[in-house]
């Protein structure tokens, strides 16, 4: 008996950590990649099955990025080939830094051998460590992920940051075996199922829920649900668009801020301003008129300038190969960067040494009599309107650089979406000409002193959009922006 019970005991203090090492959730052997894809890719195309028929029959866990409908994602793409040495090319799987692949042929021969080798429940992260299931926070993912999980998928819709409690709910959803238990302690609101996209296809799921900006989606039994309190949801889904609101408002104010302060659409105000005064002298109320004609023109030409520019990225990204080039090789935000700090040194530049009609920053001098005979026949503020309809083309040179910024982070979405965007910059851009028609009008400035002081502080403008401009490229060279 005693030789039982001294055999018994080592046992019973043996099993309780066995259990606890082999029923994480009851998927003990689990694998995690962290794969990046673009819809459109050919390539692709030929993976996403293969990696989808893994995550069906439970070997696999996916984080994946899709980088071509998605251009946010195309910045955690190039964080993850800075931490974990990758190519930029797509379709590209990665496990560890010693077990990753890139391109169609090698990854659908190798992936079984990828998995088998993988250590269980490790996770790579943007910042270049791998850590384990258990220390996982969903927070420490970068921009927009999909976690594809057997018969189920977790998407983060708009950046939040999850609870303790939240955090452990969705990742109970990604990892328990059944989804019985993945539902078993999930609390969120009820909402309709959305198609998801992917290279090889469609997928469609039963039933959804949405928790703190992720939508839960899966197959199966539709469980009872804890619905979130009407607070609760309410907080999360303001925190959610207030977030993402902020960042895209910052970004729209910086780049209409770079444009405004730009002399050009100043002095051609100024002379739409005093062909009317020669005219019409003593009229203030012509006065205000045309100015805030010549305005309104600017803005709606300068909405079907910023649609145009946004249709001509969507096209040029609509090509396959362009869009590899943009989106694998190289990243549009760190084009886009580039372009932008381009601009800023070129603006920087005339403040150090100022040229009149500079290529990129003003108007050219050969432009310039043609606009100034144009604007001399503007005797009202109809003619006023008319003549800002035209002259918003001689503007262009010299006030497009930040626009065509502005229209390449826009492509990515779509045409709708990005009219309010649009407006805001298009509002932020008129606001100095806003402030000479009203300074004008009320008497506190004559349209000379306007010009005296353009042409005194020109240099200054310049330097302002300058460091603007050359900040907005490099933050998004960095991909801070």
């Amino acid at each position: 008996m005693k030789k039982i019970i001294k055999i018994l005991i080592p046992l019973l203090l043996i099993i309780p950590f066995f259990l606890s090492s082999t029923l994480v959730n009851g998927q003990e052997s689990q694998k995690f990649a962290v794969s990046f894809t673009g819809i459109g890719c050919p390539h692709c195309a030929q993976v996403s099955p293969q990696l989808h028929s893994r995550v069906e029959n439970g070997s696999l866990i996916i984080i994946e990025y899709e980088i071509y409908s998605n251009v946010a994602n195309s910045q955690a793409f190039s964080t993850y080939a800075q931490s974990f040495d990758l190519d930029l090319g797509i379709p590209q799987i990665l496990f560890n830094k010693d077990i990753k692949g890139v391109g169609d042929t090698p990854i659908i021969e190798n992936i079984d051998s990828m998995i088998e080798k993988a250590q269980a429940n490790e996770i790579p992260l943007a910042d270049g460590r791998v850590i384990s299931f258990e220390d996982f926070n969903l927070n420490s993912l970068v921009r927009y992920p999909t976690i594809y999980s057997k018969d189920r998928v977790a998407i983060r819709k708009s950046i939040t940051q999850l609870s303790e409690e939240e955090n452990e709910q969705i990742k109970t959803f990604i990892y328990s075996s059944s989804i019985d238990d993945a539902l078993s302690t999930l609390k969120g609101s009820s909402t309709k199922t959305e198609i998801i996209k992917t290279p090889g296809g469609n997928l469609t799921y039963d039933h959804a829920v949405k928790l703190n900006g992720w939508l839960l989606q899966w197959n199966g039994n539709a469980l009872p649900v804890i619905e979130e309190s009407e607070e609760t949801k309410t907080n999360n889904e303001e925190t959610a668009e207030n977030q993402e609101e902020m960042l895209s408002i910052g970004k729209i104010i910086s780049l209409g801020l770079a444009d405004s302060v730009n002399p050009c659409a100043l002095s051609i105000l100024a002379l739409v301003l005093i062909s009317i005064i020669t005219y019409n002298p003593g009229k203030r109320k012509d006065i205000l008129l045309a100015g805030l004609s010549f305005i309104l023109a600017v803005i709606i030409m300068y909405l079907l300038y910023g649609v145009l520019i946004i249709k001509a990225f969507q096209a040029v990204q609509s090509i396959t190969a362009i869009r590899e080039f943009l989106f694998n090789k190289i990243g549009i935000n760190l084009i886009l960067g580039i372009f932008a700090s381009i601009f800023g040194v070129l603006e920087i530049k005339d403040f150090i040494s100022y040229k009149p009609g500079s290529i990129g920053t003003e108007m050219p001098l050969s432009l310039r009599p043609k606009v100034s005979k144009i604007i001399a026949k503007v005797t009202s503020p109809l003619a006023a309107f008319g003549v800002g309809l035209f002259v918003t083309l001689f503007l262009l040179p010299c006030t497009i650089g930040p626009y065509i910024i502005l229209g390449g982070l826009l492509s990515s979405g779509s045409l709708i979406n990005a009219v309010p965007s649009l407006l805001l910059y298009n509002l932020i851009f008129i606001l100095p000409m806003l402030a000479v028609v009203l300074a004008v009008y009320f008497g506190t400035k004559k349209i000379e002193d306007v010009t005296n002081w353009k042409d005194k502080n020109v240099r200054y403008m310049h330097l302002v959009a300058g460091i603007l401009l050359l900040s907005i490229g490099l933050l998004m060279i960095f991909g801070k922006f």
